[in-house]
This record gives structure tokens, C-alpha cells and sequence, in this order.
């Protein structure tokens, strides 16, 4: 058994999921410093686990429902999971993007072919328009400051049928996260993944009402 699938490792993971899922939702940022933290203490390394591995492949074939051969934008890429489960051949393009450096470093130590990754605070950061067909907010929209007004942002540069996913953990505050996206959005697509561990995500597509 590896560290990070210890009783101990996932003990803590599921603390710092309460803790953090306290904030999601209610405009409250989680630190830099303290997703650096996650990623160099190994706190995070689950994300490559079997824990996560499902609703990353659910994420991956939502994608290429939505486009074929899709420009991708992963927001809150992280360790580089989500990439790592992408196929080149099947994309036209792929840019994570994490406020994460320590994140960052590894993913881009996975050295993969398609592996464009930049640190950007989507707060202060928006693509050109048409930049992307496919944008994802990969369990990271609930930290924004005011979510609803980050995911119209995004969501007004894609171009005609460009698609716009949200994946969020539900914790204690997941209804009020998703009934604040529901003021400007529509839930086209909505799918429910649960874990072994009894953890469940929501993912949905939104479509500007």
C-alpha cells in the first residue's frame, strides 16, 4: 500500500475535502500557498488514483460528446490528470491552466505530447474569444469569487456549440453552488459519479439560458 492510499492518507483527504468544501461556492478562494502545500506534501496525489479515475473519464467522454476533435481548455488542471487521460490524436488543441505552480511542475513532468500548461488566475485571466471549443472548470469554479459571473465570462468566448463543463464535489454547500450557476444557466447534460469511498461529483454541461 502506498503512502497516499494509507487509512491515515485517506483520512486526510477527506478532512481537507470538508475543509475546502466549507469554502466552494461562497466566494471564498482557497490560498495559493495552500494549493502549493497539497501538491508538495503529496496530499494531493490521489488525483492519480482510483478514488478520482472515474470521474475523469466521465469528464473525458463528455468532452468529446461535446467535439470530436476539440480545442480544450482545462481550468483548474492541476497535476495534469485530466490530460494524462486525453488522447492527442483526438484533439486539436489542449492549454491547462492552474494558479498552482507546484501543480504545474508536475504536470508538466509528465511530459506529454499535448502537455500545454500555463499558471493563470482565471479571476484576472480570460482566453481570446474563439480560442477553445471545449472549456472545463475541473473542481475549481466553486472557489471563484463569484462563480456565476466567471463561468458567463468563460462561456462568452466560445464560439457557436462550444461547450462549457463544471465538475464539483459535492460537499456542504454543492445545492447553493449549482442554484447560483442556475440563475444564468441551463443544465443541458448532467451527470453523477460516486466512488468507492462513498465520494460523489456532479458534472454538468451549461448552456447560457
Amino acid at each position: 500500500m502506498s503512502p497516499a492510499t494509507s487509512p491515515l492518507a485517506r483520512l486526510l483527504h477527506r478532512l481537507r475535502y470538508a475543509l475546502y468544501g466549507k469554502r466552494a461556492g461562497l466566494g471564498r478562494p482557497v490560498p495559493t500557498r495552500a494549493l502549493d502545500n497539497e501538491y508538495t506534501s503529496g496530499a494531493w496525489d490521489h488525483f492519480f488514483g482510483p478514488d478520482e479515475l472515474a470521474r475523469h473519464e466521465m469528464l473525458v467522454g463528455l468532452i468529446h460528446l461535446a467535439h470530436p476533435r476539440p480545442r480544450v481548455l482545462d481550468l483548474g488542471c492541476g497535476s495534469g490528470r485530466l490530460a494524462s487521460l486525453l488522447q492527442p490524436a483526438q484533439l486539436a488543441g489542449y492549454l491547462g491552466v492552474d494558479l498552482s505552480l507546484a501543480g504545474l511542475d508536475r504536470a508538466r513532468a509528465l511530459n506529454l505530447p499535448h502537455g500545454n500548461f500555463a499558471c493563470h488566475d482565471f479571476e484576472e485571466w480570460t482566453p481570446a474569444p474563439d480560442s477553445f471549443d471545449v472549456i472545463t472548470f475541473n473542481e475549481c469554479l466553486g472557489y471563484a469569487a463569484d462563480p456565476l459571473a466567471t463561468a458567463l465570462r468563460f462561456s462568452n468566448t466560445l464560439p457557436p456549440g462550444g461547450a462549457l463543463f463544471v465538475s464539483h464535489f459535492r460537499a456542504v454547500n454543492h445545492a447553493a453552488f449549482w442554484q447560483r450557476l442556475g440563475r444564468g444557466f441551463t443544465f443541458p447534460l448532467e451527470r453523477v459519479v460516486t466512488n468507492a469511498a462513498g465520494q460523489t461529483w456532479d458534472l454538468r454541461r451549461l448552456q447560457k439560458r
